[in-house]
Order: structure tokens, then C-alpha cells, then sequence
């Protein structure tokens, strides 16, 4: 009786020592998620920087080389941002519209039917 109790107390224990060891693990891995995200989200906004400097650029060589306000340039690389916005919007729009795991479904729907029969006296 006493080795069983014996045996009862060092699972407990291990148990806890267990339990302790992934509660600092957690903490560990969450702390490294937070700084994952955000220096994904500080590479987001620098790429993001820099893509709006790299139109102004363009924008400024094209009025340079063409003689054109670089207005105007900036309106037109506006007006295309603004139409590929439009297009990847509608695209979306169209494609969350059509159902999902299609095959899943009917192979579930099969499955139910099946078991309606089965279990029907």
C-alpha cells in the first residue's frame, strides 16, 4: 500500500512539474509571437513606406522625362491604384460567394442519408 501511495505521489507531483513547465513554455512561445507580429507588422509598414515613395519617384522621373505635371502623373498611378482595387474588390466579392468544400458537403450528406436508411425499422 505504501508503494502505491508512493507511486500516486510522484504522479501528482511529476503532473504539477509537467503543468509548471508548459505554463513557462506558453509565456515563452507567446512572447515570441507578440515580437513575431510585430515586426511583421513594422515589414508591412515599411514596405507599404516605401511603395508610396517608389510611386512619388516615378511620378517625379515621369514628369521630369516627359514634361508632364507630376499632378497629373500622381492622378493617373491614382486612378490605376483605384480601378486594381476595384478589380481584386469584385473578385473577392464573386469568389466568397461560391460555396466551399463542395465535395465535403455531399459526401456528408450522403453519409447522413445513409444512416437515416440504416437505422430506419
Amino acid at each position: 500500500m505504501a508503494e502505491l501511495l508512493s507511486l500516486v505521489g510522484s504522479l501528482g507531483r511529476y503532473a504539477q512539474a509537467m503543468g509548471a513547465l508548459a505554463g513557462e513554455e506558453s509565456r515563452e512561445a507567446a512572447a515570441l509571437g507578440v515580437r513575431l507580429l510585430v515586426m511583421l507588422l513594422a515589414a508591412l509598414f515599411f514596405a507599404a513606406f516605401g511603395y508610396i515613395l517608389l510611386i512619388f519617384a516615378v511620378a517625379f522621373f515621369a514628369a521630369f522625362v516627359l514634361g508632364i505635371s507630376w499632378l497629373w502623373i500622381l492622378g493617373g498611378f491614382t486612378a490605376l491604384h483605384a480601378l486594381l482595387a476595384y478589380i481584386c474588390a469584385r473578385h473577392v466579392k464573386v469568389h466568397s460567394r461560391t460555396p466551399i468544400f463542395e465535395e465535403t458537403r455531399r459526401e456528408m450528406a450522403r453519409d447522413l442519408e445513409s444512416l437515416r436508411k440504416s437505422s430506419a425499422p
